[in-house]
């Protein structure tokens, strides 16, 4: 089980969220609008699922969103659990990408 609210302080993330691929809410750390933002990510987790798989490219196992304000890093872990980190300092981006990995390969 993971640790959201370590996640995020050792990440510097600014919010995270954990939920499943139906976008349905688990858990929140300093996010508004948990429940919305749950479901959008779980939804953008779940076509690129779909994309993955009919191009034969594999298991899907993280999305990353950047934009000009920031940055969301979500995984997928083999149960369909999902967590996401949002980050508005995108130099951060090593850092998220890295920790996420750890934590979904250990």
């Amino acid at each position: 089980m993971i640790d959201l609210n370590t996640l995020v302080e050792e990440t510097g993330a600014e919010s995270g969220i954990t939920f499943n691929i139906d976008g349905i809410l688990l858990e929140s750390v300093n996010l508004e609008y948990d429940g919305n933002v749950a479901a959008m990510i779980g939804m953008i987790l779940k076509m690129c699922l779909e994309m993955s798989e009919d191009v034969n490219n594999g298991d899907l196992k993280q999305v990353m969103i950047k934009n000009n304000d920031g940055i969301v890093v979500a995984n997928k872990s083999e149960d369909d659990n999902c967590v996401a980190l949002l980050s508005k300092d995108i130099s951060k981006m090593g850092l998220l990408l890295r920790k996420m990995d750890t934590v979904f390969n250990n």
